[in-house]
């Protein structure tokens, strides 16, 4: 009974420690990119050798995870990044995977439960889908200035959303998006211009 509560007592510490450490770095975060607000439960995970860049004003919301990180099996020489321009939201419960390389411009809306994801692996026959190499010819994501993402929208490696665009909620964007559309539907389609 002792050595149970010795190992459970262990196991709370080293957890209260990473939630202090996962804390202060979210901190460091907030203090180093000019009127960022980073909620506390948010997870931000930057990988060694990877960048992330957060323009002024960057606003990320609770239960938001953001990996700044290779694949598992990514090339060697695989560099992970996120860009965030100035004045950019991004809401709750989001989960931003970067391994390819993420760029989100300035005055962008990215609604809540949106997942972004810049990196695939390949899935050809006779090898485990947990060893496949990451793909190198579809990979990272581009989202320009004033673009507004609606909630639960997923968006895949290789896509460019241009500037002005609006993503409706549930969209599963695969191909580019053109400047000033409104795009809906699995897989999203142009339903119309803004005007």
């Amino acid at each position: 009974m002792v050595v149970r509560l010795g190992k459970l007592f262990g196991k709370l510490l080293k957890s209260q420690a990473r939630l202090i450490r996962d804390r202060l770095l979210l901190e460091s975060l907030a203090a180093r990119h000019e009127g960022c607000r980073i909620d506390p439960r948010a997870v931000i995970r930057v990988g060694k050798s990877c960048r992330l860049s957060l323009g002024r004003y960057v606003s990320v919301g609770a239960l938001t995870v953001i990996v700044v990180e290779p694949d598992l099996h990514a090339a060697p020489d695989d560099f992970a990044f996120l860009e965030v321009g100035d004045h950019t939201y991004i809401g709750e419960l989001n989960n931003i995977r970067a391994a390819g390389g993420v760029r989100i411009g300035s005055k962008c809306l990215i609604s809540q439960g949106v997942s972004i994801i810049s990196a695939n692996h390949s899935s050809a026959l006779g090898l485990p889908i947990t060893e496949q190499a990451s793909r190198t010819d579809v990979r990272g994501v581009v989202i320009e200035d004033d673009v507004w993402i609606g909630t639960n929208a997923t968006i895949l490696p290789g896509v460019t959303i241009a500037r002005g665009a609006i993503v409706a909620a549930g969209s599963v964007v695969s191909k580019s998006v053109l400047a000033y559309t409104i795009v809906a539907g699995v897989p999203a389609r142009i339903l119309k211009e803004r005007v």
